[in-house]
């Protein structure tokens, strides 16, 4: 696991914090900037109004981070892996981009990519962790931009393939693009603007925003897999948009049946994977039935369930049930 870095003027403003929360913030640089990513974790959950949760909510995310951060301690590529959130709370705009990469033994211009954007709360190095577990045969390319990739730049995204291709000594396969949560709505503007970069779109725990639903191309495969108890499920506003982007677009598949937003409610398995009643309840042709609402703090544990669902749509195709 490395960190790729090039210089840009496209990287994110400084994130503004408002009201109560802004107290934090200074001291939050400060501990992001000393502390190993784990500890960062544990003190942002001991003031969870700045990650947009509930007491509550993170108190249920505490342990189930602390496991994480256990595997991770655990993993020769992942011991001494450099955080990128100093990077995106940073006070000042970045004159440099910045990703997280895993690259896999023998890695070479045919290995399949992932280019994966983060959620709310910045680029967490639990999101690679686990991909690389899952996907542990393809490159991982994590570009960190501020804390929401919700707006991240297509020239920004470009740089950072370039910058990736230009350290691994070769040019990359064309990448699946994955959005979780505010990276999904980036995600769905970078494929509806530019589908000729990726191979595919998978946005998971979020929807098409406003300014994507025309712009999907015919021959696109746009993926959509999310909660069935997100509000934008309930109120019917998801089904409306993905039956305007199938319009022009037939290739679109979505599944949002049947979960609960919060998988992080759930324990760990022994594999510190998904609850062992999560996976038996998810077979081969279910699984993108276990994804879930990822809002504002994009738990490891909470999405690690749609990891699996994905993985299926990756390697075959999917299934549409929407």
């Amino acid at each position: 696991m490395v960190q790729v870095t090039w210089p840009t003027v496209h990287a994110s403003p400084p994130v503004r914090f408002q009201g109560a929360v802004s107290n934090y913030v200074p001291v939050f640089r400060i501990a992001i900037g000393a502390l190993p990513e784990s500890s960062i974790v544990a003190l942002a959950l001991s003031q969870p109004a700045m990650l947009g949760l509930t007491a509550d909510q993170a108190a249920r995310l505490q342990p189930l981070t602390a496991k994480r951060y256990q595997l991770m301690a655990g993993s020769p590529d992942y011991v001494n892996a450099a955080s990128a959130l100093p990077y995106c709370f940073s006070a000042r705009q970045p004159t440099s981009g910045l990703a997280s990469v895993f690259v896999p033994d023998a890695a070479t211009t045919s290995t399949p990519v992932i280019l994966f954007l983060h959620g709310y709360g910045g680029s967490f190095l639990w999101y690679q962790h686990y991909l690389s577990e899952v996907f542990s045969n393809q490159i991982i390319v994590c570009p960190a931009y501020g804390i929401s990739a919700a707006n991240i730049p297509r020239a920004y995204v470009a740089e950072c393939v370039a910058a990736v291709s230009k350290r691994l000594g070769f040019p990359l396969s064309t990448p699946s693009l994955v959005g979780l949560s505010a990276g999904g709505f980036g995600a769905c503007q970078l494929y509806a603007g530019w589908p000729q970069d990726y191979s595919q779109m998978i946005c998971l725990g979020a929807y098409p925003p406003d300014g994507t639903l025309s712009r999907f191309a015919r021959a696109s495969f746009p993926r959509f897999l999310c909660g069935g108890e997100e509000p934008f499920v309930t109120s019917g506003d998801y089904r409306r948009r993905i039956s305007h982007i199938r319009r022009t677009c037939p290739t679109i598949e979505t599944d949002h049946s049947g979960c609960r937003p919060f998988l992080y409610a759930h324990a760990p398995g022994p594999d510190g994977g998904a609850s062992a009643s999560m996976a038996t309840s998810c077979g081969s042709g279910d699984q993108i039935r276990a994804a879930s609402r990822s809002r504002w703090f994009d738990s490891g544990y909470e999405w690690s369930a749609i990891v699996a669902g994905f993985a299926s749509l990756i390697s075959s195709g999917g299934t549409t049930t929407a």
